[in-house]
Protein backbone atom coordinates (compact mmCIF):
# COMPACT_ATOMS: atom_id res chain seq x y z
CA UNK A 1 0.00 0.00 0.00
CA UNK A 2 1.74 3.38 -1.18
CA UNK A 3 0.12 5.61 1.54
CA UNK A 4 1.22 4.35 4.62
CA UNK A 5 1.47 7.16 7.03
CA UNK A 6 0.00 7.76 10.42
CA UNK A 7 0.01 10.67 11.82
CA UNK A 8 -0.92 10.96 15.89
CA UNK A 9 -1.17 14.33 17.73
CA UNK A 10 -0.95 15.18 21.67
CA UNK A 11 -4.19 16.18 21.74
CA UNK A 12 -5.49 12.68 20.73
CA UNK A 13 -6.55 13.75 17.04
CA UNK A 14 -5.35 10.93 14.65
CA UNK A 15 -4.70 11.32 10.88
CA UNK A 16 -4.69 8.12 8.85
CA UNK A 17 -5.28 6.48 5.37
CA UNK A 18 -8.47 5.94 4.31
CA UNK A 19 -9.34 2.16 4.05
CA UNK A 20 -12.03 0.12 2.27
CA UNK A 21 -14.14 -0.03 5.64
CA UNK A 22 -14.61 4.03 5.87
CA UNK A 23 -16.81 3.79 2.78
CA UNK A 24 -20.20 4.34 4.45
CA UNK A 25 -18.35 7.14 6.13
CA UNK A 26 -16.72 8.94 2.87
CA UNK A 27 -20.31 8.49 1.34
CA UNK A 28 -21.85 10.41 3.60
CA UNK A 29 -19.26 12.95 4.17
CA UNK A 30 -19.34 13.91 0.33
CA UNK A 31 -23.25 14.08 0.08
CA UNK A 32 -23.18 17.94 0.53
CA UNK A 33 -20.04 18.31 -0.81
CA UNK A 34 -20.53 22.25 -2.50
CA UNK A 35 -18.49 21.27 -5.41
CA UNK A 36 -18.82 18.36 -8.46
CA UNK A 37 -21.57 16.13 -8.69
CA UNK A 38 -22.71 13.81 -5.52
CA UNK A 39 -25.48 11.34 -7.02
CA UNK A 40 -24.72 7.64 -5.17
CA UNK A 41 -23.19 6.39 -8.75
CA UNK A 42 -20.81 9.17 -8.28
CA UNK A 43 -19.86 8.79 -5.27
CA UNK A 44 -18.94 5.37 -5.19
CA UNK A 45 -16.69 5.83 -8.30
CA UNK A 46 -14.88 8.85 -6.60
CA UNK A 47 -14.31 6.42 -3.43
CA UNK A 48 -12.99 3.46 -5.83
CA UNK A 49 -10.85 5.88 -7.55
CA UNK A 50 -9.32 7.12 -4.26
CA UNK A 51 -8.93 3.79 -3.11
CA UNK A 52 -6.74 2.99 -5.97
CA UNK A 53 -4.92 6.19 -5.74
CA UNK A 54 -4.32 5.22 -2.01
CA UNK A 55 -2.72 1.71 -3.78
CA UNK A 56 -1.13 3.05 -6.51
CA UNK A 57 2.25 5.04 -7.05
CA UNK A 58 4.35 7.03 -4.30
CA UNK A 59 5.82 6.53 -1.10
CA UNK A 60 7.25 8.35 1.48
CA UNK A 61 10.54 8.63 -0.07
CA UNK A 62 9.66 8.88 -3.77
CA UNK A 63 8.06 12.00 -2.32
CA UNK A 64 11.23 13.54 0.14
CA UNK A 65 12.88 12.93 -3.19
CA UNK A 66 10.80 15.26 -5.41
CA UNK A 67 9.79 12.04 -8.02
CA UNK A 68 6.86 13.24 -8.48
CA UNK A 69 4.47 14.82 -11.65
CA UNK A 70 1.16 15.73 -13.57
CA UNK A 71 1.96 12.45 -15.88
CA UNK A 72 3.29 9.40 -14.52
CA UNK A 73 4.22 10.22 -10.61
CA UNK A 74 1.06 11.53 -9.59
CA UNK A 75 0.61 10.73 -5.69
CA UNK A 76 -3.14 11.83 -4.41
CA UNK A 77 -3.17 10.06 -0.55
CA UNK A 78 -6.74 10.01 1.57
CA UNK A 79 -7.03 10.58 5.17
CA UNK A 80 -9.58 10.34 7.69
CA UNK A 81 -9.22 12.06 10.77
CA UNK A 82 -10.24 10.68 14.26
CA UNK A 83 -10.82 12.40 17.36
CA UNK A 84 -9.62 10.94 20.44
CA UNK A 85 -12.25 8.64 21.43
CA UNK A 86 -11.13 6.85 17.13
CA UNK A 87 -14.33 8.58 15.85
CA UNK A 88 -14.11 9.32 12.28
CA UNK A 89 -14.70 12.77 11.84
CA UNK A 90 -12.99 14.21 8.64
CA UNK A 91 -11.60 13.64 5.13
CA UNK A 92 -8.59 14.95 3.39
CA UNK A 93 -6.72 14.77 0.39
CA UNK A 94 -3.16 15.49 0.08
CA UNK A 95 -1.67 15.93 -3.36
CA UNK A 96 1.91 15.68 -4.72
CA UNK A 97 2.71 16.32 -8.46
CA UNK A 98 5.10 19.19 -8.02
CA UNK A 99 8.74 18.37 -6.45
CA UNK A 100 8.58 20.29 -2.49
CA UNK A 101 4.60 20.80 -2.96
CA UNK A 102 1.19 19.99 -0.90
CA UNK A 103 -2.07 20.32 -2.50
CA UNK A 104 -4.58 20.05 -0.12
CA UNK A 105 -7.00 19.82 -2.36
CA UNK A 106 -10.00 18.34 -0.31
CA UNK A 107 -11.14 18.45 2.93
CA UNK A 108 -14.59 17.60 4.53
CA UNK A 109 -16.17 17.59 7.56
CA UNK A 110 -18.75 14.55 8.40
CA UNK A 111 -22.20 16.59 9.23
CA UNK A 112 -23.22 15.23 12.04
CA UNK A 113 -19.55 16.53 13.33
CA UNK A 114 -19.55 20.11 12.08
CA UNK A 115 -18.81 23.28 14.41
CA UNK A 116 -16.58 21.64 16.39
CA UNK A 117 -12.85 23.08 14.99
CA UNK A 118 -12.54 19.54 13.56
CA UNK A 119 -11.33 21.55 10.32
CA UNK A 120 -8.49 23.10 12.27
CA UNK A 121 -7.33 20.03 13.03
CA UNK A 122 -7.16 19.18 9.32
CA UNK A 123 -5.26 21.82 8.83
CA UNK A 124 -2.81 20.92 11.45
CA UNK A 125 -2.85 17.41 10.51
CA UNK A 126 -1.91 18.20 6.94
CA UNK A 127 1.35 20.76 8.30
CA UNK A 128 2.47 17.40 10.21
CA UNK A 129 1.98 15.50 6.91
CA UNK A 130 4.00 18.33 5.50
CA UNK A 131 6.67 18.20 8.12
CA UNK A 132 6.97 14.57 7.41
CA UNK A 133 7.79 14.30 4.05
CA UNK A 134 9.72 17.63 4.10
CA UNK A 135 7.09 19.44 2.18
CA UNK A 136 8.25 22.99 1.60
CA UNK A 137 5.30 25.14 0.51
CA UNK A 138 1.18 24.52 0.81
CA UNK A 139 -1.62 25.72 -1.05
CA UNK A 140 -5.00 25.08 -1.59
CA UNK A 141 -8.28 26.17 -3.14
CA UNK A 142 -11.31 27.31 -1.52
CA UNK A 143 -14.96 28.24 -2.73
CA UNK A 144 -14.82 32.12 -2.31
CA UNK A 145 -19.01 31.51 -1.34
CA UNK A 146 -19.37 28.27 0.52
CA UNK A 147 -22.79 26.80 0.70
CA UNK A 148 -22.30 24.54 3.25
CA UNK A 149 -20.44 27.47 5.90
CA UNK A 150 -20.23 30.87 4.66
CA UNK A 151 -18.84 32.32 7.70
CA UNK A 152 -16.14 29.83 7.80
CA UNK A 153 -14.53 30.85 4.37
CA UNK A 154 -14.13 34.74 6.02
CA UNK A 155 -12.85 33.73 9.26
CA UNK A 156 -10.36 31.44 7.42
CA UNK A 157 -9.38 33.62 4.80
CA UNK A 158 -8.61 36.33 7.63
CA UNK A 159 -6.44 33.55 10.07
CA UNK A 160 -4.58 32.42 6.90
CA UNK A 161 -3.66 36.04 5.76
CA UNK A 162 -2.71 37.02 9.01
CA UNK A 163 -0.34 34.04 8.82
CA UNK A 164 1.40 35.08 6.15
CA UNK A 165 -0.31 33.08 3.52
CA UNK A 166 -0.85 34.29 0.20
CA UNK A 167 -4.79 34.37 -0.63
CA UNK A 168 -4.94 36.75 -3.34
CA UNK A 169 -5.32 34.73 -6.79
CA UNK A 170 -8.37 34.07 -7.48
CA UNK A 171 -9.92 32.18 -10.23
CA UNK A 172 -13.19 30.35 -11.26
CA UNK A 173 -14.16 26.48 -11.91
CA UNK A 174 -14.23 24.79 -15.41
CA UNK A 175 -16.92 22.65 -16.18
CA UNK A 176 -15.57 19.26 -18.41
CA UNK A 177 -17.64 17.19 -19.66
CA UNK A 178 -16.53 13.36 -19.49
CA UNK A 179 -15.94 12.49 -23.22
CA UNK A 180 -18.28 9.07 -23.38
CA UNK A 181 -21.06 10.08 -20.37
CA UNK A 182 -21.28 13.28 -22.06
CA UNK A 183 -21.84 14.72 -18.12
CA UNK A 184 -20.04 17.20 -15.93
CA UNK A 185 -16.82 15.15 -15.01
CA UNK A 186 -16.83 17.09 -11.69
CA UNK A 187 -17.80 20.18 -11.61
CA UNK A 188 -21.52 21.07 -12.84
CA UNK A 189 -21.72 25.16 -12.41
CA UNK A 190 -18.72 27.49 -12.68
CA UNK A 191 -18.24 29.15 -9.24
CA UNK A 192 -15.47 31.71 -8.03
CA UNK A 193 -12.86 30.38 -6.02
CA UNK A 194 -9.70 31.67 -4.34
CA UNK A 195 -6.13 30.30 -4.23
CA UNK A 196 -4.34 29.80 -0.66
CA UNK A 197 -0.16 29.75 -0.96
CA UNK A 198 3.01 29.81 1.12
CA UNK A 199 5.91 28.45 2.40
CA UNK A 200 5.72 25.88 5.59
CA UNK A 201 7.19 28.92 7.16
CA UNK A 202 3.94 30.77 7.30
CA UNK A 203 1.99 27.60 8.12
CA UNK A 204 3.66 26.90 11.07
CA UNK A 205 2.70 30.62 12.27
CA UNK A 206 -0.48 29.58 11.24
CA UNK A 207 -0.40 26.85 14.13
CA UNK A 208 1.75 29.28 16.41
CA UNK A 209 -1.34 31.75 16.10
CA UNK A 210 -4.21 29.09 17.03
CA UNK A 211 -4.02 28.97 20.84
CA UNK A 212 -5.61 25.47 20.80
CA UNK A 213 -2.53 23.96 18.34
CA UNK A 214 0.04 26.17 18.82
CA UNK A 215 1.97 23.55 21.94
CA UNK A 216 0.62 20.47 19.99
CA UNK A 217 3.40 18.27 19.31
CA UNK A 218 3.01 15.20 16.21
CA UNK A 219 4.19 11.37 15.94
CA UNK A 220 4.44 9.13 13.24
CA UNK A 221 4.30 5.46 12.45
CA UNK A 222 2.92 3.26 9.36
CA UNK A 223 -0.22 1.05 9.04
Amino acid sequence: MACTTVITASNGYKWRPMKESDYNFFMEIWKDFPQGIQSYEMRLKRFSEFMRCNEGYGTEANIQAGEVNTVDKSVSWSFILEKADATPVGYAMSVFEEAGYLFAKFNCIHPDHRGQKHWTAITMLTLALARRLSITHGYSWMLSNNPVNSAAVADQKTKYANAGIDNSMNDKTSVTMHPELKVPAFNHEVVDMFKNLGPISAYETLKSNNNDWKDITFTYSST
